[in-house]
């Protein structure tokens, strides 16, 4: 792989990562078109997922910081919760601590319950994931499926949740949606978005909860691509370096052009686009 392969896939991966359009889709169908050959592809979608993860990390600083801070608060409480319940059954009060006690525990645990399914549902078809991933059918058919949740987001009506007043329910269901979103041309931001608006988020708060949430799929992504590997020798090459910088690069500014054409309603142009690649896909696969 050469330095402007490296920088070109991951300009790609860092727009495509944060806008709803599929990057697995749009890597997979450069990589056909431009005959771009490495022999370690699993590797390197590890980097340039592993440089968007640093975009996501670096644009919401504040909120990871305390959402870290809230699991540990979580942990410690429980803890001692369970040491209350055990200690001496002579004391008559108990002082037990609530451990979702405030709004950034409550968004840990929801974002726990949302990575639960995630990460069943990415297992579960994780055989059909890497059968489909070596064509241009899939991704085709993927993209249509991104249109149409993107058009049906577009059509409903403003919600009202924000992160005040979210329900397991609906860290449940995006969890569902995000699950789907391994198999090529489903996007993963695409899939969150629209079923935390179809479970009636606000739109700018579903953007920021499917961003945020993504991070720990992208983490049990990565760990599931590696242990597929197997006992494959990996060498590193200094090139790779060059694609994850520009995918974290793209993605940071990529992220808050999202914020302000989701909070426009404007799904609908990304839903005309996925129809146009996903045809372009479809037929790729059947003429060449």
């Amino acid at each position: 792989m050469t330095v402007i392969e490296a920088l070109f896939l991951g300009l790609i991966q860092g727009i495509t990562e944060f806008l709803p359009i599929s990057s697995s889709a749009h890597l997979i169908i450069f990589r056909h078109f431009m005959k771009i050959e490495d022999t370690q592809t699993v590797f390197f979608n590890v980097l340039l997922h592993f440089g968007s993860m640093i975009a996501i990390l670096l644009t919401f600083s504040k909120e990871w910081k305390r959402l870290f801070l809230a699991l540990c608060g979580i942990i410690i409480d429980l803890f001692h919760n369970l040491k209350e319940h055990f200690s001496s059954q002579h004391q008559e009060r108990k002082q037990y601590r609530k451990v979702l006690g405030s709004n950034y525990r409550m968004l840990a645990f929801l974002l726990i319950l949302t990575t639960i399914p995630t990460a069943v549902i990415g297992g579960m078809i994780q055989s059909l994931v890497t059968l489909t991933s070596s064509n241009l059918l899939a991704p085709g058919v993927g993209l249509y499926l991104t249109a149409i949740l993107l058009v049906v987001a577009d059509m409903l009506p403003e919600g009202e949740k924000t992160q005040k007043n979210l329900k397991p329910k609906d860290a449940l269901i995006a969890g569902f949606f995000q699950g789907f979103s391994t198999i090529p041309g489903l996007s993963r931001l695409g899939s969150t978005i629209s079923a935390c608006v179809i479970g009636g988020m606000t739109r700018s708060y579903a953007v920021k909860y499917s961003l945020i949430v993504s991070v720990p799929a992208i983490i049990g992504a990565t760990i599931v691509e590696l242990a597929t590997m197997g006992k494959n020798k990996i060498v590193f090459h200094p090139v790779y370096l060059v694609g994850v910088f520009m995918a974290a690069l793209a993605g940071y500014f990529t992220i808050r052009i999202l914020m302000r054409v989701v909070k426009k309603r404007k799904l609908k142009y990304f839903a005309l686009y996925c129809l146009l690649v996903g045809t372009f896909s479809i037929a790729g696969y059947f003429l060449l």
